[in-house]
C-alpha cells in the first residue's frame, strides 16, 4: 500500500528563510510542495522519509534567493493492483460505491464489479446484494474490503476543457459538486472474503459455533 520512492528537484530557498539551517528550509519546502498532494503517475505523498543530499546553493543577486539540487525520499500511498484493502463506504449511486481510507477519498468500486446478482435500491438509495434469497445491504458507513482492480491518473483540465464542460450545462469540473480527482483506485468486491466485512464476521462466527 505505501512506497518509498527517491525523487530529485530543484528547491528555491525565499531569502526569509536563509538564516535557518540548510536542512530545515530546503525540507520545509519539500513538505509545502509536496505532502498531502498526488505527484502524476506516483501516488499520494503521505510524508518525507529523508533528505539524501543537497548541491548547489547559488543566489541570484536579483531576486536573493538559494537555489539547490536536492535528492529525498517520500513515503508515497500507492497500492499494487490485486491488493486487498478496507475502507469505509461513503456514498452510493446507480453506477456503483465511494469508499474513503479517511487520509484517501477517491476509491470507487463500479456497478459490474459488486456481487452478484446486485441491485440498487432507488428508494433507499443503497445497494443490496441478494444471497440465498436474503437481501444483504450495503449500508452508509460500512466498513468495505475491496481488491484494487487499477489505479488512474488524471491530468488537471486546462481553460478550454472547463469552458467546453460548463458550455455543455453539467457540473463545472473541479466544484463540489463535481469535484477534480487527480488520482484513482478502481476496486471490486465481488470474490468471497469481499464487500461489507461485517458479512463475513457473522459467517465465520456461525462456522466457530458448528465445530
Amino acid at each position: 500500500m505505501f512506497i518509498l520512492s527517491e525523487l530529485e528537484d530543484k528547491i528555491r530557498i525565499e531569502p526569509a528563510e536563509l538564516g535557518r539551517p540548510t536542512i530545515e528550509a530546503v525540507t520545509s519546502v519539500i513538505e509545502q510542495q509536496y505532502v498531502d498532494k498526488v505527484v502524476s503517475d506516483l501516488g499520494l505523498v503521505v510524508t518525507i522519509y529523508d533528505i539524501l543530499s543537497i548541491q548547489g546553493g547559488s543566489v541570484y543577486a536579483s531576486e536573493g534567493a538559494a537555489h539547490y539540487t536536492v535528492n529525498f525520499r517520500l513515503v508515497v500511498f500507492r497500492p499494487f493492483e490485486g491488493e486487498i484493502i478496507e475502507g469505509r463506504l461513503t456514498k452510493c449511486d446507480k453506477t456503483g460505491l465511494h469508499v474513503s481510507l479517511e487520509f484517501f477519498e477517491d476509491i470507487f468500486i463500479p456497478d459490474h464489479s459488486l456481487p452478484s446478482p446486485s441491485f440498487f435500491n432507488e428508494e433507499e438509495g443503497l445497494w443490496f446484494w441478494k444471497f440465498e434469497e436474503q437481501p444483504m445491504w450495503l449500508e452508509l458507513e460500512d466498513a468495505i474490503r475491496l481488491r484494487v482492480k487499477s489505479v488512474k491518473f488524471r491530468k488537471a483540465p486546462n481553460a478550454q476543457q472547463l469552458r467546453s464542460a460548463s458550455e455543455a450545462g453539467g457540473d463545472m469540473l473541479g466544484t463540489a459538486a463535481n469535484p477534480f480527482a487527480p488520482m484513482q483506485i478502481v476496486g471490486a468486491v465481488d470474490e468471497d472474503g469481499l464487500g461489507v466485512v461485517s458479512w463475513w464476521e457473522q459467517d465465520d462466527g456461525a462456522e466457530d459455533m458448528a465445530e
